[in-house]
């Protein structure tokens, strides 16, 4: 990965401002579902997860 600096405004931020960290927020969610499959062996495909569904289909799987 190679990282440059541009001095210039982008026209989509406001006041030209440019994201830097966004993408190392793309992978959390898939990789903590991931990690819920893993360990319960039942797969989850929509975000946000909660405790109710985790609960719901451990109690469907008895």
């Amino acid at each position: 990965m190679v990282t440059e600096f541009l001095e210039e405004p982008s026209k989509l931020g406001p006041y030209g401002a440019k994201g830097i960290a966004e993408i190392v927020l793309v992978p959390t969610a898939p990789a903590i579902l991931n990690a819920v499959t893993d360990t319960i062996r039942i797969r989850f495909t929509k975000i946000p997860l909660t405790s109710e569904e985790v609960l719901g289909k451990l109690s469907e799987k008895k």
